[in-house]
């Protein structure tokens, strides 16, 4: 079917802007003489328009991330589009829908699903990669390089952005070393067999090892990897610890050595 438009009167015409064309407009008149002309005028614009907009989607959906124009829902989005692509950067958009630039890794499954935006990266094998600001580099006999928190008890936080994007899940992995004496959740800044010092607070030095938060500044514990001479680390006849409550069922314990004073730098857990 077609539709047919002749003006007849009005203070203005109408204009038509198609993407990247001038103008068309539609003169008032009091006859529809060269309607024809008109039509045939309009028809070549939105068929322009069409063409370009379907090479424009079309573009898109063969180089999802490519580019700012053809940004993404999400990491997971363009490996459920495009399986066959590489890790790298990619466009995705955030909360604001505006299109950032993120790091995807595409290619490994993590937690049964591929498409993951990474957040936090520290290699120390690159030697080209240095410890984050809050944390220091530790480089033992063994030619290891680590990031460690300074000596001495107290908690070293690091902050990374998400970027506004939204997410509903956390995942990575971590490789520590056993260093000196860890005690996974006991209390050594308490006095000692004291079994009523319990760290309640999730910005107090609750455990020996590394833990993820999200949210700022009412911090919400995500998940730790706890470091212990004693696993499953839960209890404790003699100390009487137990795991925070925030903390819940979101931990892992792992040691080397029995709580030995001793550094394990041949062993990563």
């Amino acid at each position: 079917s077609s539709v047919l438009v002749c003006l007849f009167s009005g203070p203005s015409g109408i204009a038509i802007q198609p993407l990247s064309h001038p103008p068309l407009i539609l003169n008032n008149t009091t006859d529809c003489s060269n309607i024809d002309q008109v039509l045939q005028s309009l028809t070549q614009s939105i068929t322009s328009l069409i063409n370009e907009s379907v090479s424009t989607n079309l573009s898109c959906l063969l180089n999802l991330g490519s580019r700012a124009q053809c940004a993404a829902d999400s990491c997971h989005a363009i490996a459920q589009a495009l399986p066959n692509n590489p890790s790298g950067y990619y466009w995705i958009l955030n909360s604001t829908n505006s299109a950032v630039n993120v790091y995807c890794d595409l290619v490994r499954y993590l937690n049964g699903s591929r498409g993951w935006m990474r957040v936090a990266y520290v290699n120390m094998s690159d030697s080209n990669q240095t410890c984050p600001s809050a944390w220091t580099l530790y480089t033992p006999p063994t030619g290891v390089r680590l990031c460690g928190r300074p000596r001495g008890p107290g908690c070293f936080s690091v902050n990374y952005t998400t970027f506004g994007v939204p997410y509903s899940k956390v995942c990575g992995w971590v490789k520590g070393y056993n260093y000196n004496t860890n005690d996974a959740f006991n209390r050594w800044n308490c006095s000692s067999l004291v079994t009523t010092c319990v760290y309640t607070a999730i910005d107090q030095p609750y455990l020996d090892g590394v833990s993820i938060t999200r949210n700022s500044p009412l911090r919400q514990h995500v998940w730790s990897y706890v470091d212990g001479g004693n696993c499953p680390c839960a209890t404790n006849s003699v100390f009487g610890y137990t795991i925070p409550s925030f903390v819940g069922s979101d931990w892992y314990c792992q040691g080397q050595g029995g709580g030995n004073t001793s550094n394990y730098y041949n062993y990563p857990l």
